[in-house]
């Protein structure tokens, strides 16, 4: 019979499993920063105007993707669980921030009623500046469902990070799409052009 007051051996069969199990989330951790880690930048950026605050965040979604990846046994993509890992982070971020600065979020229905966010900019040199002045009075879900747009993903791809179903999110991007157009190419529409934004991209898409 075992002696409670002796100290626990370590079964050196259960070492092994420790250090594979963490030899592969450090594998997996890396791997996702490499493919990852410019969107993860561009996320934390549409998420927090504030530059300090958004190094906090960028952390923040490094700290809960690692501990995470513990839990990933592949019934989604990869990217799927990055994103969506990234954008409940940034989610609960932005709501305790908010609660702090006293303002409030508008839906995509509102937000083109609202002041317009290209007021003193010009359209080709600070598109990046109007899309992100944008996204940051967007709520958390409409912000989510924006942003996967603009990364790339499709709806299907979109309503696993969110929760929300396809048809809801087909729903949303719709919307999107004639906001972009008329924020970005009032002179358009996304029928005969793309409205997201013409920049520079890395592999994954989306502006830098």
């Amino acid at each position: 019979m075992t002696n409670p007051a002796e100290p626990t051996r370590a079964v050196p069969g259960a070492e092994r499993l420790v250090k594979a199990s963490q030899a592969v989330r450090e594998s997996r951790f890396e791997e996702a920063l490499d493919l990852f880690g410019p969107a993860l930048e561009r996320l934390a950026r549409a998420w927090e105007a504030d530059a300090d605050a958004r190094l906090d965040l960028l952390q923040e979604i490094h700290i809960a993707l690692w501990r995470s990846l513990e839990a990933f046994d592949g019934r989604c993509s990869f990217r799927t669980w990055v994103y969506r890992v990234a954008h409940n982070t940034a989610a609960s971020h932005v709501t305790r921030q908010m609660r702090l600065r006293k303002r409030e979020w508008v839906g995509l229905e509102e937000l083109a009623e609202v002041a317009d966010p290209a007021d003193g900019l010009t359209v080709q040199s600070d598109q990046i500046k109007i899309l992100y002045a944008m996204i940051h009075q967007l709520k958390p879900l409409d912000r989510q469902v924006m942003l996967a747009y603009l990364e790339g993903l499709d709806a299907a791809s979109t309503a696993e990070i969110t929760g929300l179903s396809a048809r809801n999110v087909a729903t949303k991007i719709h919307r999107i799409k004639h906001l972009l157009a008329q924020q970005m190419n009032p002179h358009t529409t996304p029928e005969t052009r793309d409205p997201r934004p013409q920049t520079h991209s890395d592999s994954n898409g989306g502006p830098q």
